[in-house]
């Protein structure tokens, strides 16, 4: 069973000041960004799988979502277009970002610490990649084990790239979105972490993934998973659905579409952290009746029994249903 001590809880990496403000921040964020013009047409297949069998999924903060009916993949629809992440990237909230997780830094760094046991499995040294480096949560965690890979970063924040170079004196950084990297075949590892619901187009920057890497290089990735026991109580009204940031919502059927796409091979999935998602819809049970129904009765008389929620996030873990994928993909031999 879990160590309660150990568990990794909604309120220690979403602080108090996030949550009270997020939403505030993002209304006010997104009306300026709607009000910049988007030709984007609406797009009438799945970004991922390009079914045409799309549907309605929810609306946030004036953008629309649709959902695959095929591979259940969630897709911004129509998307943003680049001025407007421009803006939303360069605007406060990616400061207020910035500010909430230095304020839950050191306990993010056990999410990254467990991902990092299994990268070692794979790939004991070469050189890695850190694909959105942000504050460099991940590179502390990997960095302070003291192992034998050679580090790189690029991200293209100006301000990212000089924290992580003012840090980590042995990392390079490469200030550029990946896409735009030219280094062919040169990485044994390259790692993803919260950042392809991010992107606009998923499959051209899984490509891009593909050429950076060596022959049976491996991608560490995650991002978000809607096929999890928090995504399906909670359904529209998740916390994670925020356009335009969010993009594109992943679960195991469109991640393993998007590997095959771009010529990878999926090596194993996990949801490492079961307790995020048992205290989130702790939370969320509190908030509102309508989760409660959607929990069921017999959840709903036992998920605030502390023994019974460790238990069921071990489950979660076991089963693959907690609420993030981490993704161990490799590229196949050439």
């Amino acid at each position: 069973m879990s160590n309660t001590k150990n568990n990794i809880l909604f309120d220690n990496i979403h602080t108090i000041k996030k949550q009270m403000h997020l939403d505030e921040m993002m209304v006010r964020t997104c009306r300026e960004i709607i009000a910049l013009d988007n030709d984007t047409p609406f797009s009438d297949s799945c970004t991922i799988c390009g079914s045409h069998l799309i549907e309605y999924f929810t609306e946030r903060y004036g953008f629309t979502l649709s959902r695959c009916c095929e591979c259940a993949h969630i897709f911004c629809n129509p998307m943003p277009n680049k001025n407007q992440l421009d803006y939303y990237y360069n605007s406060e909230m990616k400061d207020f970002e910035n500010e909430f997780f230095i304020e839950s830094f050191e306990n993010r760094v056990p999410i990254f610490e467990r991902r990092i046991d299994i990268i070692k499995k794979y790939l004991s040294c070469g050189k890695l990649l850190d694909v959105g480096s942000a504050i460099g949560i991940f590179l502390t965690a990997i960095t302070r084990q003291n192992l034998a890979y050679e580090l790189f970063s690029c991200d293209p924040s100006a301000s990212a790239c000089r924290l992580i170079e003012e840090n980590f004196c042995n990392v390079k950084t490469f200030q550029c979105m990946v896409e735009d990297l030219n280094i062919s075949s040169y990485f044994d590892a390259i790692t993803m972490w919260d950042t392809l619901e991010h992107v606009m187009a998923p499959i051209t920057v899984a490509n891009k993934i593909h050429s950076l890497l060596k022959k049976n290089g491996f991608w560490f990735f995650s991002t978000p998973n809607t096929s999890s026991f928090e995504w399906m109580t909670a359904g529209d009204k998740h916390v994670q659905i925020l356009p335009p940031g969010h993009i594109n919502l992943f679960n195991l059927s469109s991640i393993d579409i998007l590997l095959k796409k771009s010529g990878f091979k999926l090596i194993e999935t996990h949801t490492l952290n079961g307790s995020l998602d048992i205290s989130y819809v702790q939370k969320l049970i509190k908030s509102s009746p309508s989760f409660q129904k959607s929990l069921g009765a017999f959840l709903n008389s036992h998920i605030t029994d502390q023994n019974f929620a460790d238990l069921f996030a071990d489950f979660l873990v076991k089963t693959k249903t907690a609420g993030n994928i981490f993704v161990i993909a490799q590229k196949e031999g050439e």
